[in-house]
Parts: C-alpha cells; structure tokens; sequence
C-alpha cells in the first residue's frame, strides 16, 4: 500500500501528521478480525496503542481490544510494551472485582500483540477532570472510597498499581468506578512478572520512588491522596516541569485543600487528605482500606 502525505511546514506538525497517517493505514490493515475477536471501530488512539471495540465470536459480547504494533517500534520499545501487555493481562487474571476492568487474554497475531478486556460505558476522570473545575464533594469522597475499595483488593493479592491517576480510573454514567492499566503493576510474589525502569506518572508518584526501590502499597495510598486532592480542589497538589515536581514531592508540603480551593467546607478533610500525602510512607495511612475507613468516617461526622 502507498501513502501520500502532504506535510506541513513544521517539524512538530509534521511527525504528528506521519503519526496520524501511520495510524490510518493500521486501522485500515486492522479491519475485520484479530485473533478471535471481530473488530466493530476505534475507541482511543494513545502513542504506543490503539483500543478497538470488538466482539466476542462465540455471542457477540462487546469488549475492547488494547493492541500495539511491534514492527513500528524498535526492540526495547517493543519488549517493554509487550512486557507491560503481558503484565496487565496476567494481573488481571488475578483480580475479580467490580472496580476493576476486567482483563480475559493475552494474544499476538502478526504484527501484533493485544489484551481483550471488559468494555466499560463511560469516561475516565481525567476527561471529567477537564470538563469541570471540581467535584461536588460527595462525589469525591464516594469516587475515592470506590477506587480504595479496588485498590485493597489488588493489594490484599500482592499487586500494587504504581500508575494511579484519573485517566486510569474511568466512570460510568451511573458513578461507578473502573480502575484500569496493570502494566507496570509491581507484584509482591515471583508469581508474575515486574515491569523495570518504568516509575509512573509525574505528580502522582510517591517521594520514595524517586529515591529507592524498596517501597509498598503505600505509595498506591498516595497517589489516591493525590487524586483526592485534585476532584476536592479542581488543582493538582504537584505541578511544572517533571524536576519541579519532583522536587515539591521529596521536599514540600502542598497547601491544605481548604486554602488551595478556597472552600471552608474542605477544611473538615485537610489532614486527611494532607496524611495521604505525607511524604513519609511512615506517616501515611498503612493500607487503603485504613483510607477508605477514615473518609467514611469523615464523610458521616461533615
């Protein structure tokens, strides 16, 4: 197949422009089936990754089709994605809960390598995130004991996310949570594999993965703090450049949420959400089931 490109005069516009294209021609090459699944469209487009819609051959069952395209990327791209695939898959398969999106198989087909799972109706809060300055405060707190209730569950089966934050959390048109992305899951046990040299996501990283790797599931505890902070107050306690971040993470404590918002309403959950952020994994809530019973707690005496 040939592709024509006019291309812009800009070298930024440009490799956007071959990216996209790149990417027409995959999904044109992508119609019909992979593996056993029929593809029905396109949900998402991501640098690395396209998520399909599909079905299920035996009864037409929707789920979604996470692929990458291998030949594209050169070897060590390559053997991380697919690690991370693989690794979302595998901890899937050990995780059954309702806040947690469904992971069925690990495949590869030609060029590609694919995770079938749970087709969720909604958005992810990062999309809300920027649809609205904050969250109602109920809403907040009832979103955040989902995903702690998701996370205990994970944890409990020796499995810390390590990439918390709201394009990883999607919600359905009836408030329920789905948390999502496994790929650089670290795992308590040998059982499965640990996805190296991958930390996570600026400002919602925890102070001790910058510095060692020996850390827990609290640093699962907080970048739900993090998380909090941002559906409370509308901001993010940790913004700039990645080396700004990181130093306001090791060195800072962020202003309670009640200052940063501007709401006095906030000030009943400033050293909750200010413990969740500790920089010192000792000072944190030890699990997030002990979080989740103190928002409870906070959430009936407000």
């Amino acid at each position: 197949m040939r592709l024509a490109v006019i291309l812009p005069k800009s070298k930024e516009t440009r490799d956007h422009a071959v990216r996209d294209a790149v990417k027409a021609v995959q999904e044109r090459e992508m119609s019909g089936q992979l593996g056993q699944y029929r593809l029905l469209g396109v949900i998402g487009r991501g640098s690395m990754a396209t998520v399909y819609h599909a079905a299920h051959p035996s009864d037409e069952r929707p789920l979604a089709l996470k692929t990458i395209r291998h030949d594209l990327l050169d070897a060590s791209d390559h053997e991380r994605l697919r690690a991370r695939l693989r690794l979302e898959a595998e901890a899937g398969a050990r995780l059954a809960h309702e806040g947690i999106v469904g992971v069925y198989e690990y495949g590869e087909q030609g060029a590609y390598c694919y995770i079938a799972m749970e087709l969720v109706e909604g958005s992810s809060l990062q999309q809300r995130c920027e649809q609205q300055e904050r969250f109602q405060i109920g809403v907040a707190l009832d979103t955040t004991t989902q995903l702690l209730d998701a996370l205990q569950h994970a944890h409990d089966r020796g499995i810390w996310h390590r990439d918390i934050k709201p394009a990883n959390v999607l919600m359905t048109a009836s408030g329920r949570i789905k948390l999502t992305d496994f790929g650089i899951a670290r795992t308590v046990s040998s059982a499965l594999p640990n996805v190296p040299d991958i930390m996570g996501t600026p400002g919602y990283v925890a102070p001790e993965t910058y510095v060692s790797d020996h850390f827990d599931s609290r640093a699962d505890v907080f970048a739900v703090g993090v998380l909090l902070y941002q559906l409370l107050t509308g901001l993010k306690p940790f913004a700039g450049r990645p080396d700004e971040i990181m130093f306001q993470v090791c060195s800072t404590t962020p202003a309670p949420p009640s200052v940063a918002g501007h709401s006095a309403a906030l000030r009943h959950f400033d050293s909750l959400v200010l413990k969740a952020l500790a920089r010192n994994p000792e000072d944190r809530f030890a699990s997030a089931a002990q979080l989740r019973a103190a928002l409870v707690q906070a959430q009936r005496t407000h």
